[in-house]
This record gives C-alpha cells, structure tokens and sequence, in this order.
C-alpha cells in the first residue's frame, strides 16, 4: 500500500498471530564500505566486523521482497517503539546467514506492520550508524 507522506507501507489484511513468520530479509549483501553507493533506507546490518570493508549488509534496492516496506520506527521514541509488532531473528541454512522478520505479537486486520531497522544501535554516535550502513530514524516521529 502506498502512503503519500510515508510511501509504501505493508498492512494486515486479516490477523496475523504472534511469531508467524512475515517474510526473509532479502537484497544484495555488500560491504560496508561499498553500502554509500545505495540510495535505499532500509540497509539491514548482517555481519558487523568493526571493519567497513568486512561489515556485511543487506541492500534490498533491486532484488529486496515485501520485508523491505515494512514500515521502520524510530527506535529512540517511547511511542514509537511500542507501535513494533515485527521483530527479526537471524540463523545459518546451508552455511549462509539468514534474516527472518516474525511478528512478536497478534497482529490485527488492517494495522500495519512496523519494524525496527535499527534495533541494537541504540546509544551509537550518528557517525557509527553511518558507519554500520543504518538510517538513522531519530527525526522521525
């Protein structure tokens, strides 16, 4: 669904119970250093090395699914953070890490769904979440 003043958004259209899995978190795995040349907001942090040519992200710009319009939050607001009903869970298949979204409460029709891209990088200099290739959401509301 699109939204004018916040783009594309995903909504429930029926419930949605608590840990059913949304979607895998898919895109491009990149480095770091090379994320700069991306022009997406929903940058996922894979593999945090320390080193941005080794720091491993996921870029959902052209081969990303629904999981990247899940609609992100800002993290450092009360409200806000309580709007999160999406939470990621990561794991190894086959030797690769895997990002999964799940839901992590019951979700009713026609809420939307909101994540937090930047979960774990709370109390980060705004030069370290550039570094770590997320979007810093704290101007939002």
């Amino acid at each position: 669904m699109y939204d004018a003043n916040v783009g594309f958004t995903v909504k429930a259209i029926s419930k949605i119970r608590k840990h059913t899995i949304i979607a895998e978190y898919v895109g491009e795995v990149t480095t770091v250093e090379k994320s700069g040349a991306s022009s997406s907001d929903s940058l996922m942090t894979l593999l945090n090395t320390g080193d941005d040519r080794t720091s491993l992200i996921i870029d959902p710009t052209r081969t990303g699914n629904v999981a990247r319009f899940v609609s992100g939050v800002n993290n450092r607001s009360l409200l806000s953070k309580k709007m999160t009903n999406v939470r990621s869970r990561r794991f190894a298949l086959d030797g690769k890490c895997r990002v999964v979204l799940f839901t992590w409460k019951d979700i009713n029709a026609g809420e939307l769904l909101h994540y937090d891209y930047n979960a774990g990088m709370q109390g980060k200099s705004i030069e370290e979440w550039a570094k770590s290739g997320f979007y810093d959401t704290s101007a939002f509301f």
